[in-house]
């Protein structure tokens, strides 16, 4: 198991665990004006390529914010634990259809069984390395449409009006500003980012930080995570808000996500990832090692209710 002050002192942790409410908004402020412009976007091209751009990018900013929820739970998006909660609820839960109390919960569960059979994630990546035919039928499913309207009936299944109430008034208070600037037909793309992108880079994501790692059943978390390294572009396109340093989440949860690379280099240069393959240099590599012409062996995993929108 690996113990994380054998290699950095208190004081390190300490600093990278600094988190402020300023930066959290300023996140926050960050994913939803990428979403607005998109919509300018669109609204000064008006084309059917525009059109799938423009949602691409908001579906990547659906996951984005989606993050964002999953930090809020962590309490690591503000440094006041009530803004984590309410912006977490209502700002962030509230777009991107969240129950973010229910996430918080089976969320907890991940990072307490991770390495377990008990993990409620290790469904979404026990069947890798997969067929070439099964992966193409995977991603079919995602850029189709087919998992996108599956969330969806699975939130409403699962989950009553009083704790969509935050769902119903963001949207509300969405759809009123486009109808007030008479572009209502713009709301077309957070569907289409939402249903039919936003699917398959929860699935690129999910590939990343545990997909075919070294050994999914191993408590140390430098065996059961990756961290997947990215540039600007692929950041900005699959793996918003440093999502993709995973594995720094796992070793220590409180450290806020702007710190992750601070986190990542620090780690790496006390050799903590000496000997271990739990670092992959662009997204590629990891799709790579997920696809195989032989069916991976599936684990010993614990059947929860599973959701495209938990993080793991």
């Amino acid at each position: 198991m690996l113990k994380l002050s054998d290699h950095i002192s208190s004081d390190e942790l300490k600093a990278l665990c600094q988190t402020s409410d300023l930066v959290g908004w300023y996140r926050v402020f960050i994913n939803y004006a990428l979403i607005s412009i998109a919509i300018i976007v669109l609204l000064s091209f008006p084309y059917w390529y525009t059109f799938i751009c423009c949602s691409w990018i908001i579906g990547g900013r659906i996951l984005g914010i989606a993050i964002l929820n999953h930090d809020a739970g962590h309490n690591t998006l503000f440094r006041t634990p009530s803004l984590n909660h309410y912006v977490g609820r209502w700002l962030l839960g509230g777009l991107v259809l969240v129950d973010y109390q229910a996430f918080k919960n089976g969320h907890a569960q991940h990072h307490r069984y991770a390495g377990t059979g008990k993990d409620p994630d290790k469904i979404f990546v026990a069947n890798y390395p997969a067929t070439p035919a099964s992966m193409a039928r995977k991603l079919l499913r995602d850029f189709s449409g087919v998992n996108g309207f599956k969330e969806i009936i699975y939130q409403i299944k699962v989950s009553t009006w009083q704790k969509r109430l935050p769902n119903i008034v963001v949207h509300g208070i969405f759809i009123a500003s486009l109808i007030f600037f008479d572009v209502l037909w713009t709301y077309a793309a957070f569907w289409v980012g939402y249903l039919f992108i936003y699917p398959a880079l929860s699935r690129i994501r999910i590939i990343g930080e545990h997909g075919a790692v070294t050994d999914i059943d191993a408590l140390d978390p430098r065996l059961n995570t990756r961290t997947t390294l990215a540039n600007p572009i692929v950041a900005l396109l699959i793996c918003p808000n440093d999502v993709n340093y995973h594995l720094e989440h796992h070793i220590h949860q409180k450290i806020p996500a702007q710190n992750l690379k601070k986190a990542h280099q620090l780690f790496k240069q006390k050799g903590m990832y000496d000997g271990f393959d739990c670092v992959a240099n662009n997204y590629w590599q990891v799709m790579k090692k997920c696809i195989s012409k032989r069916h991976g062996k599936s684990k010993n995993i614990h059947h929860a209710p599973s959701s495209v929108s938990n993080m793991s």
